[in-house]
């Protein structure tokens, strides 16, 4: 989720739960919280800091609809499955490093974080056929990272206030598919998604006036997730230079079963009191419909692709209530059409051979609108990225991959600069 600030009113009556840095320097500011700012935990599961599974794809911006002839074909576009001729096994791993730059109307902080996780494993199986193609493949990707780390000092009116926080976790699907060749030209696919995967979040702080007055918290949020969708996509090849692919993406159901506890300690005049809350909460939030769009052109050792991938964020819905206190199901998916808008991620990418040697060169760039109407809250996401690929025989690929993305948002008082590098390194063998 890498979040700044998770702002949480839970089913506990009068208790605002302020869950990151600000928790005891900002009250005031996060009261007054906007619409829009209590919508961001939601969303940022579905949202997030989307990873992308494939090295190659990575480092093509994610323009890959249109080519996905390797595992990856599982996560971009099921149809691109049809272009494998010979049997794979790939696997991968991904190292995302990010850089949090925190700005507030008391002070200031800066933290890093990185994290080494599986980005994609599988094999894909071709079956022989007298004609076209008939492929299957069955695989594990990484769609998202939430990861944040946050610490935070500052001394004001004779107090010293000390905070950190720590939050892990991985959003993934197993995922079962196939892809056959309609025609000479025509391929299309399917892909069956299994979502899994976690979020653990603890924040502690201390405020320390002196021996007579001083305040403890901590808190943990602990979400398991799970859902389950389906991508179905088409891929035309008209001529040797030109691919043409298309997608549709179910919508995703997300199951969120969370634990939640909150500890307190307050000494204040001599008067020490505490309180210990703990909870647990399970919900389903849905995000609607996605379809993609791609067109890759290759003009001799140059290939150009480009993708549009359209998301409507005012369609997601609560199927249950949410942990919002005084906030039903309908009065949370009425702020979410208010609030959020669709939009259209835009993609590029291009690569070039060496004739020189076995190695391919990408780079790629991508523009992710923010899902919120105001902009403020998230900003607009520019990702930048390249990499290069190597074929170590006839049977061995090597692929590395790194982007670069960098974004603003501002929530409960808080103004960020966030910005995060992702290392991708993937190895494919075929028999």
């Amino acid at each position: 989720m890498n979040l700044a600030v998770r702002l949480f009113w839970q089913n506990k009556p009068g208790q605002l739960l302020l869950s990151m840095t600000m928790a005891a320097l900002l009250i005031a500011s996060a009261m007054a919280a906007t619409i829009p700012e209590t919508l961001y935990n939601e969303i940022t599961f579905l949202h997030g800091t989307e990873v992308g599974s494939g090295g190659r794809a990575t480092a093509l911006g994610g323009a890959y609809i249109s080519l996905s002839d390797d595992l990856s074909g599982l996560y971009w576009n099921p149809a691109g499955l049809a272009s494998v001729r010979r049997i794979e096994m790939s696997f991968g791993m991904s190292q995302i490093m990010s850089n949090d730059e925190v700005a507030a109307n008391a002070g200031g902080t800066s933290s890093q974080l990185s994290k080494t996780r599986l980005n994609e494993f599988g094999v894909v199986f071709p079956f022989p056929t007298y004609r076209g193609s008939l492929v299957f493949a069955l695989g594990y990707h990484q769609a998202q990272s939430y990861e944040a780390l946050g610490t935070f000092h500052t001394v004001s009116g004779g107090s010293t206030f000390n905070a950190d926080e720590l939050e892990e976790g991985r959003l993934g699907f197993w995922s079962l598919g196939g892809a056959i060749d309609l025609s000479a030209i025509v391929s299309a696919g399917l892909a069956l998604r299994l979502w899994t995967g976690y979020d653990d979040y603890s924040y502690n702080s201390t405020n320390y006036a002196n021996a007579s007055n001083w305040d403890k918290y901590e808190q943990s949020i602990n979400d398991n997730l799970s859902g389950f969708n389906v991508m179905t996509g088409v891929l035309v090849h008209p001529t040797p230079w030109l691919r043409v692919g298309a997608t549709l993406e179910s919508p995703l159901r997300l199951t969120r079963d969370e634990g939640y506890r909150e500890f307190s300690q307050t000494q204040s005049g001599g008067q020490y009191s505490q309180d210990d809350f703990s909870a647990n909460y399970s919900y389903r939030v849905t995000r609607s419909f996605r379809a993609g769009l791609g067109t890759a052109v290759i003009i001799g050792p140059v290939g150009l692709s480009g993708d549009i991938v359209l998301n409507d964020w005012s369609q997601i819905t609560y199927k249950d209530d949410p942990p919002l206190e005084d906030w039903t199901r309908e009065t949370a998916n009425k702020e979410i059409t208010q609030n959020l808008r669709p939009t259209a991620d835009l993609r590029g990418g291009v690569e070039v051979w060496l004739p020189f040697a076995p190695l391919r060169l990408q780079g790629g760039l991508a523009y992710i609108p923010s899902p919120f109407r105001n902009e403020s809250v998230i900003s607009n996401k520019t990702i930048y990225s390249g990499g290069i690929s190597a074929m170590v025989d006839q049977s061995l690929q090597v692929q590395a991959a790194v982007s670069f993305s960098n974004w603003d948002r501002i929530i409960g008082g808080w103004g960020e600069k966030l910005s995060t590098t992702h290392l991708t390194v993937s190895m494919a063998y075929r028999f």
